[in-house]
């Protein structure tokens, strides 16, 4: 309490507020209890790695199935408003066994004409006859699986009919597209294609097809993740693309 005939002013600055006690010591951490501390942290962050790493391929499986789905939407876009037929050519490129990707390459008939034969078995689409729409792209870390791979066991929303089957899978040799990807001297093999036709259909052999289906699979370089996959489905009339996940 301040005494009557001393104003607040005249105080020293140790004297206008109270200090606290120093009669006791301090606590402080052992030696023993910071490592106790640091080896739980350690757990804790070991048991966490999994489900992040788990977390880090599942965005990377959405982000190559927008991709994909964006592609093929913008496919049969172009398909419809050129009045032209299109292509969505893909590869699986396993040449780094660490990094299994599919390459993805968008082409156009430069005449708005059907090629000749674009489904000859093994055959070869001539180049002269048509143009790369956009850039090749790659979906690094996934794998294509035929359709009829995944069923509702897998995904539980995916419909039961029609069931699926190799026919309905972009299956390797109906069409052959040489394709220059960017930063390399020659060309290499496109060979798993779907066709949209300027009335928006969409094909992968000469007749029609209700229903087309692929399914990505996650990889984790040679080794397949078996939680992370996806289907996507290409309704045949209309080219409209629905994508599946479990």
């Amino acid at each position: 309490m301040i005494p009557a005939d001393v104003s607040p002013e005249n105080l020293s600055p140790m004297n206008r507020f109270p200090t606290p006690s120093t009669s006791g010591n301090r606590a402080a951490f052992t030696l023993l209890e910071l490592l106790t501390v640091m080896a739980i942290v350690a757990i804790l962050a070991g048991a966490s790695l999994p489900a992040i790493s788990s977390l880090s391929r599942a965005n990377n499986l959405n982000g190559s199935l927008s991709e994909l789905a964006g592609m093929l939407s913008q496919a049969r876009q172009y398909a419809v408003a050129q009045r032209t037929y299109v292509w969505v050519a893909m590869r699986e490129n396993t040449d780094d066994p660490k990094e299994p990707s599919i390459d993805v390459a968008l082409m156009a008939s430069k005449t708005g004409m059907q090629p000749s034969s674009p489904w000859a078995a093994q055959g070869s689409v001539p180049s002269d006859t048509i143009s790369l729409l956009t850039r090749p792209k790659t979906l690094k870390q996934v794998r294509l699986e035929e359709a009829g791979t995944f069923t509702r066991q897998n995904i539980s929303d995916l419909p039961a009919q029609p069931q699926t089957g190799v026919d309905n899978s972009p299956s390797d040799g109906s069409a052959t597209f040489a394709v220059r990807l960017p930063g390399t001297p020659g060309t290499v093999n496109f060979d798993r294609v779907i066709q949209f036709l300027p009335d928006g259909e969409a094909r992968v052999a000469d007749s029609p097809i209700d229903v087309i289906e692929m399914g990505l699979r996650s990889m984790r370089g040679s080794v397949a993740d078996q939680n992370n996959i996806a289907v996507l489905r290409i309704n045949g009339l209309t080219g409209q693309t629905r994508v599946y996940r479990p």
